[in-house]
């Protein structure tokens, strides 16, 4: 058996950087300037940042849903205020909902991580930070369980409604829930395995709705024989909720989905190309 060393040029008795006996600094891979930012708040980046900005602004776009959300919520609006509490009501709500959007946006660009709101919270907390962690995390995610079987929900019983008026298909409660079933589980698998097919699909999903909206804002101008006047826009109030407490009556009448469009975008703030 030969007790020679190995040459010193031969990469058999070089360290691996992988081995623990080289330098560590220089095994080190290095990070980029959005894993740099990151690690100064001790958090190391998980997820691939795989979504455009745009394609985050679609998400939340498309999940506050002007076309199936604020559409079907006018009847709810009219009986609680009528035109009047629309007309200024809603962009009156909308320059609040706008500062508390501003507000999460400051914080946001402070700390870009995933999921946000828990992890802004136990930041944030002055003491019990852990607590306030526990707390925001657990109820956001129960209120993304329940908003998610909600809409999905509302989707299968649009579709049936669609078949039974082409198709004669009959809606039962049981046809309805399995078909409720497959939407939420076919979602629950694009959002887990195809990143990119759902930015793709948003970006076409929020497209959708602008040209919708402006669809269907042409066809009420263009269409109707007769407009309202401007001072009936403005004053017409209609009261059908049976409360007279102002507050509770104007409330209903409100919209809130704007504030999704901040909390949404800031919960995969580590998935976005800066």
């Amino acid at each position: 058996m030969s007790n020679e060393s190995s040459p010193p040029n031969d990469p058999a008795s070089e360290p691996t950087p992988h081995d623990g006996t080289g330098d560590p600094d220089a095994a080190a891979p290095a990070l980029s300037a959005d894993e740099a930012g990151l690690a100064e708040l001790g958090y190391k980046q998980e997820l691939k940042r795989g979504m455009s900005g745009f394609g985050n602004f679609a998400v939340s776009f498309s999940i506050i849903s002007i076309l199936a959300g604020c559409i079907t919520s006018y009847s709810i609006a009219l009986g609680s205020g009528g035109p009047a509490a629309i007309t200024i009501g809603w962009p009156l709500v909308g320059i609040f909902v706008l500062c508390v959007a501003l507000a999460m946006a400051e914080v946001c660009s402070k700390y870009p991580t995933a999921g946000g709101l828990y992890f802004w919270a136990g930041r944030l907390a002055k003491r019990n930070k852990r607590h306030w962690a526990w707390y925001v995390g657990w109820f956001n995610f129960l209120g993304e369980v329940a908003v998610t079987a909600a809409i999905d929900f509302g989707a299968a019983t649009t579709m049936m409604a669609f078949a039974a008026l082409t198709f004669g298909v009959v809606p039962t409660a049981l046809n309805t829930f399995l078909l409720f079933l497959v939407i939420i589980t076919l979602h629950g698998l694009l959002n887990t395995f195809g990143v990119n097919l759902v930015n793709l699909l948003s970006g076409v999903s929020a497209w959708w709705h602008i040209v919708g909206v402006l669809v269907i804002v042409a066809a009420l101008w263009i269409m109707p024989t007769k407009h309202q006047s401007f001072s009936w826009t403005m004053t017409a109030w209609h009261n059908e909720t049976g409360f007279t407490f102002m507050p509770f009556v104007l409330n209903r009448s409100g919209d809130n989905r704007g504030r999704e469009i901040g909390r949404r975008r800031f919960s995969h703030a580590s998935e976005i190309h800066r």
